[in-house]
């Protein structure tokens, strides 16, 4: 009988560890999977050290091994109580529960483990059996092992009540589940109370921790209640937002959720939804059906709603057909959602009319829709529009802008395509053959009392491309257009312009200077050419750097030809840094060479002030080639200093304090002259004789210029006159006080080769 016993309580063991490793190897890990999976180790522990304690021979280990059987025991009781709480989602019961259960544990523990010396807790004692075979077990329990079992009975108790406040708050479908973990542990409890009565040599007991292993396994991570799924289902098709209708095999409707019946307008009448469900079968669904979709489109509540509809056939397992539904999708909302973003992604907000993006796309198919067609794009832009904004408030702008939209859209049809390109510009693909200039210009006018205001009329500008490249982009076509206005910009007087082939060839050249600008600066391109400064004595020690570009097809380009192209586009802040640098590379060699008191005169743009840091660049040069400031003259015009007097002002300070002599080059050109000498401390004043040509009275222009000179002179600066070119010029401006000349009359500009050879530290007769 014992050794059955001792057998049934090992195959228990392993029936244990089986479901202790198919968790570990089957179930997906969590808080609950991971909670089951050491109490069932230690269950199995736990059955372990009693079935050995019972077996072994030694009466010493065998106490041993019933010491800890029993602190193991005390572990499974909490490790269930942990169960319970991760299963039901349940907190500690008490405050501190935690730390008093494990200080109590050990405790226990160590009062067991000192049984086999003390007996305190219980005594072992051996029988054998009619086999001879010897098998220990606790004769007698004493008082601290009543410590021991209220320890457990109090662990019991509080999984108990976990459980059981579950059980009282969870819906009826899931009661089962909890209700069976806590009637598994039942009979434990009530076995081994009965057998303490009695003092049975050996716990039975313990066998039914098969029973909580197993409830605890299967009622948590397989069972699922019955009719669950069933109800689950039911709840979410009723509650869908898809319509759903289930037909039997019959063809009979057995089931039709509140979206379907609103699609089929019978909320209570279920026979309106067989008949839709017939007209379907007519309509839509073949003689040998199969799996198939369709869209339709009903007024439900005054509102035209759009919807698909699927058609799905379901069958069993060994497919027999038992059955269809008829999927039902509202997607109205979304078909309005996206209507509504693609509107915001291809409209322009304010204008309501195309934006740009789409304009380009549009066109793009309109014009190769089309290979036999001629079209013209045509551009508008508003004068000033940014002072109407200024002036009149960002309102009257915006409704300015909304009415030019609406002229725009009038002109155009269907035919056409038309968008807002940019703030005030706005853009028309015209057939050619549609295409009006008076109906243009016409329409347009109407906008010019706009604002009423008798002085401030609304001009609006016309540029027009007649499409000739059709590959181009339209992109690129609008350009074209908007290049054309550019050359009225400033005009009050024409209206319309159009790209022609000149604007053409301006923009190829512009084109070319740009993009063979990087490769002319790292092939050495561009050169110094230096055009002599000559004293009243006429010595020569110095003269302007001036650049020319030595190109490998055209050869020698002069200034003109690109300066304006570079300071478009920002390019000209590099090319006047590369021409400072080799400017002091020639000084420098100068100096190697023992000449001494020299200088060059280099221009500063007017860009440079903003595009680089002027100072820290002209200043880092000067210390990388050792050269005294002095050497580098600085040529800045009146109209950069006046553009920003108070930071270029600063700027010119600090330059002449580090060394360098400033000239103020271009003087007369500005609106501020007067302004310019009163504020700038400048060395030099710089007089273009362009002055005198520019008038008729050359009397007058002298007697000007003459007083400029002397006024530079009363203010202790030195005066250069460029542009002298014939030795009347000479004559009066040496009398007038001129300090230095420069012009065509003593040279042109020429190489630096030339320049030491013919001019520096040379005399010509002035």
């Amino acid at each position: 009988m014992i050794l059955t016993f001792v057998t049934v309580l090992f195959i228990a063991v392993m029936f244990i560890f089986g479901c202790f490793i198919y968790v570990i190897r089957k179930i997906e890990k969590n808080d609950v999977s991971s909670s089951i999976k050491y109490l069932l180790l230690s269950a199995c522990v736990c059955m372990g050290f009693y079935g050995s304690a019972i077996l072994v021979r030694n009466d010493m280990i065998s106490s041993f091994l019933f010491s800890a059987y029993n602190a193991v025991d005390d572990i499974v009781i909490l490790l269930l109580l942990r169960f319970a709480k991760k299963f039901t989602g349940t907190g500690d019961v008490i405050k501190g529960e935690k730390k008093v259960f494990i200080i109590a544990t050990a405790t226990d523990a160590i009062i067991l483990f000192l049984n086999p010396l003390t007996e305190l807790t219980y005594t072992c004692d051996s029988i054998t059996d009619n086999f001879g075979i010897v098998f220990h077990y606790i004769s007698k329990f004493k008082f601290l092992y009543s410590c021991h079992l209220g320890i457990m009975y109090i662990v019991v108790i509080l999984t108990f009540g976990v459980l059981g406040r579950k059980i009282s708050s969870t819906p009826k479908i899931y009661k089962m589940k909890y209700a069976a973990v806590l009637i598994s542990i039942c009979p434990v409890i009530a076995v081994n109370a009965i057998l303490l009565n009695f003092e049975t040599k050996f716990d039975y007991s313990i066998l039914f921790y098969t029973v909580i292993a197993f409830s605890v396994f299967y009622f948590s991570l397989v069972y699922v209640p019955r009719g669950l799924m069933e109800r689950l289902l039911f709840f979410s098709v009723a509650n869908m937002r898809y319509g759903i209708i289930c037909i039997d095999i019959d063809g009979k409707c057995v089931h039709a959720n509140k979206t379907a019946r609103i699609y089929c307008d019978a909320e209570v009448d279920s026979e309106n939804v067989e008949e839709q469900v017939k007209k379907w079968y007519a309509e839509k669904v073949s003689s040998e059906p199969k799996d198939c979709s369709w869209q339709s489109v009903r007024r439900v509540d005054g509102k035209m709603r759009h919807y698909s509809i699927e058609y799905k056939q379901m069958f069993d397992n060994s497919f027999r057909y038992i059955g269809c539904f008829f999927l039902i999708d509202d997607h109205t909302e979304d078909d309005e959602k996206l209507a509504a973003e693609k509107y915001r992604a291809t409209h322009d907000t304010l204008t309501g009319i195309y934006n740009r993006e789409y304009f380009y796309e549009t066109s793009r198919k309109l014009i190769d829709s089309t290979p036999d067609t001629d079209y013209c794009m045509v551009c508008t832009d508003v004068k000033n529009f940014k002072l109407i904004n200024d002036i009149f408030g960002i309102a009257i702008g915006d409704r300015l802008l909304k009415e030019i939209a609406s002229i725009t859209a009038k002109l155009a049809d269907n035919k056409c395509t038309y968008g807002r390109l940019t703030s005030d510009r706005f853009a028309i693909c015209f057939p050619k053959n549609m295409f009006n200039e008076n109906t243009l210009l016409y329409e347009y006018s109407k906008v010019s009392n706009f604002i009423q205001n008798s002085v401030f009329k609304i001009r609006i500008h016309i540029g027009i491309y007649e499409i000739d490249q059709r590959d181009a982009g339209i992109s690129v076509m609008c350009d074209r257009a908007n290049l054309a206005i550019k050359t009225i910009k400033d005009s009050y007087q024409n209206v319309i312009a159009y790209y022609d082939n000149n604007l053409r060839s301006s923009v190829m050249k512009e084109q070319k200077v740009i993009g063979e600008f990087e490769t002319a600066m790292s092939m050495g391109q561009f050169l110094i050419y230096i055009q002599p400064q000559v004293s009243t004595g006429g010595y020569i020690r110095g003269g302007e750097a001036l650049v020319r570009w030595n190109h490998p097809d055209d050869g020698i380009i002069p200034p003109g030809k690109f300066i304006g192209i570079l300071e478009k586009t920002g390019l000209i802040s590099k090319l006047d840094a590369y021409m400072w640098e080799l400017s002091c590379i020639q000084l420098r060699k100068w100096l190697d060479a023992g000449m001494e008191d020299v200088y060059i005169s280099v221009n500063i743009s007017p860009k440079d002030f903003y595009l680089i840091d002027v100072y820290d660049v002209i200043t880092g040069l000067v210390k990388k080639y050792s050269l005294n400031p002095k050497s580098l003259h600085l040529e800045i015009t009146e109209t950069a200093v006046m553009s920003n007097p108070r930071q270029q002002l600063a700027l010119i300070n600090k330059l002449r304090k580090f060394g360098f002599l400033i000239e103020i080059d271009d003087f007369g050109s500005g609106y501020s002259s007067l302004n310019t000498l009163k504020d700038i401390t400048a060395d030099v004043l710089k007089i273009d004789m362009g002055f005198l040509e520019s008038t008729s009275n050359i009397e007058k222009s002298r007697t000007i210029l003459q007083m400029v000179i002397s006024l530079a002179k009363s203010l202790n600066m030195e005066v250069i006159t460029e542009g002298v070119e014939n030795k009347q010029q000479a004559d009066f401006l040496a009398e007038a006080g001129c300090d230095i000349f420069q012009g065509y009359h003593f040279a042109q500009p020429v190489s630096v080769s030339e320049f030491e050879s013919k001019y520096l530290f040379k005399c010509v007769e002035v």
